[in-house]
Parts: C-alpha cells; structure tokens; sequence
C-alpha cells in the first residue's frame, strides 16, 4: 500500500512544477502575482465568460494566495469552486464552496454557492468519485455516498424552505436507500412529504416508500408489521393526492410486496399438496387469499384452491 502510494505522490513531491522566490519563500511561478489585485479580478472574470476553466482556476489561486486580505479573494474562493466543479473535481469544488460560505458573514454569491453544492451532491448520488485520501493529485477512486449525505445537509440546512431543499431531502433519501439504510431513507422522505406536502417530489416521496418497505422485505426476513406500513403509505398517499396516476406505481410496489410474502406460503401449500395433505393445503392457500388477496400468487391460489377442495370432497364422498 506504501509503495502504491509513493507511486502517486513522488510525482507530485518532486515533479516538474516550476518555482520560484517571492518574500523569501519558494512559490510556485505560474501563481505568482504579476499584475495589480483589480487587474488578475479582471481576468478572473474574463475567464469565467469564456468558459476557459483552467484558467479560471489559477487566475483564482493567484488572488487568493497574493491578496488574501482583500474582498477580490474571497470572492475568488467560489470562482475556484466553481472552476473546479466544471472540471469534474466536485471534491476541490466542494472544499472551496465551504471555504467561502464559512469565512464570511453575507457572501456575494451565496445561494450561486448552496446551487453548486446541490450539484455536487447529485454527482456523488450518481456515482462521481473523491480522491484518493483528500489528495487532489491522487486518483478519484474514493465513493462519495457519505459525502453526498453531508452536503444535501449543508443544502437543506442553509435553505430550508427553499426548492433545493425538497430535492435535497429527495436525492438525501435515494442515497440512503442505496446503502440499505432503510429508516433513514423513509425518514428523509416523511421529511420532504412533511414539509413540502404539495411538491411534485411529495408525491415521488410515496412512491419512494413503498419501494423502500419492499427493499428491505426482499433482503430481510418477511415481517408483517412492513406490510401494514407500506399499505398505510398508500392510504396516506391516496388521501393527499385523490386521481393521483401514479398512484398505480405506489401500489405495484405494495402488490410485489404481498407476493414475496405470499410466495413463501405458497410453496408450502404446493408441498402438502404434492404430498397429498388436502386440508392442511387448503389451510395455506386460504391463508393467502385472506393476507395477500392482491398479489399475483392469490390468482394461482384460486385455481390450486378449487382443485383441491374438489380433492377433498371426494374423499369425503369416499367416507
């Protein structure tokens, strides 16, 4: 691990940078100041309209490092971030943006800066990667699940009843689900139907739910109590968006649910019958059609019921 390490950062350490003295400190040439502070925020700007997004990038490092005292480079903190963000490196993007939302009291671009970190957090849900250890020289090899959780936090934490935090709290919910974190991605989403009951991202929000409860059914061993659940989601569903067409989303969830509950009888119902145990295979189809009356398993236990009801009454014929 070591020797894979140095790999990367030799490279870095003792690479090809080209410095030089500046206060008696060795810096690098290309970020030393050359013109006056108005002159590089000039610049600044110039590159940011062009979209020239390396070089957006060291024009911003150039104020930040010669004139850390002044506005120009505390403006030029988000300028980073968003030079980085369009690079692709939402982990450099990100630090930048906290930098500039943290070291002053009313930033000039500070709901431009919460929209950024909105993004970024949507990158990590859909796979964008951190560095290698924080290291901006180092691969990005790192998932970012955790770190897309944090940052829709900071979203909705600096905007609470703003759009961004709907879909914070939405995107928030898709992450955890994606870790099996169950609760806590039913919860973001109770959350976002709580406070945003009429967004269109509410009613996903349900859809949301049920196929949480039916996630977690699939991967843990059957409970009952989820069902009930899932089938109250659905009332409340029902009750707060009546004619909803999706409705029939939410409830294709709760039906797969009743199956994969329903299958398990089903199975034992089949064996007492292959073994001949009618009545005790009547017990377990009865039972589905009973629980689970809407699942895809009730229509076959329908059939399997009469042909085994006919069984048994001619048997009690026989007596």
């Amino acid at each position: 691990m070591k020797k894979a390490l140095l790999f990367f950062l030799v490279p870095t350490l003792c690479g090809f940078a080209d410095f030089t003295l500046k206060d008696g400190k060795l810096v690098e040439r290309e970020y030393v100041a050359t013109q006056s502070v108005q002159e590089h925020y000039g610049n600044l700007i110039g590159f940011l309209e062009r979209g020239e997004w390396k070089r957006l990038e060291q024009e911003a490092t150039i104020l930040i490092r010669n004139f850390p005292n002044t506005s120009f480079s505390r403006d030029a903190t988000y300028f980073l971030g968003v030079a980085y963000f369009n690079q692709d490196d939402y982990e450099m993007a990100n630090i930048q943006l906290t930098d500039y939302l943290t070291r002053q009291a009313t930033p000039s671009y500070f709901e431009e800066a919460i929209q950024y970190k909105f993004e970024i957090a949507e990158k990590f849900r859909h796979g964008a990667r951190k560095h290698i250890m924080g290291f901006k020289s180092l691969p990005k090899w790192m998932p970012a699940g955790s770190e897309a959780i944090t940052v829709y936090d900071e979203v909705i934490s600096a905007l609470p009843n703003h759009e961004l935090a709907a879909k914070s709290h939405y995107g928030k919910a898709g992450v955890q689900a994606t870790n099996e974190d169950y609760r806590a991605a039913i919860e973001s989403y109770q959350t976002l139907i709580r406070r945003f009951p009429k967004h269109p991202l509410a009613i996903e929000s349900y859809i949301g739910i049920g196929e949480v409860y039916l996630q977690q059914s699939q991967k843990e061993f059957p409970d009952p109590d989820l069902l009930d659940l899932a089938a109250l989601n659905l009332r409340k569903f029902q009750t707060s968006f009546p004619g909803e067409e999706k409705y029939a989303t939410a409830h294709d969830s709760y039906v797969r649910m009743q199956d994969h509950y329903a299958s398990g009888l089903y199975e034992t119902a089949r064996f007492y019958e292959r073994t001949k145990k009618w009545g005790a295979a009547k017990i377990y189809y009865t039972k589905i059609l009973g629980s689970y009356p809407d699942s895809f398993v009730a229509k076959k236990c329908r059939n399997r019921l009469q042909v085994v009801e006919t069984k048994l009454a001619y048997f009690e014929s026989k007596k």
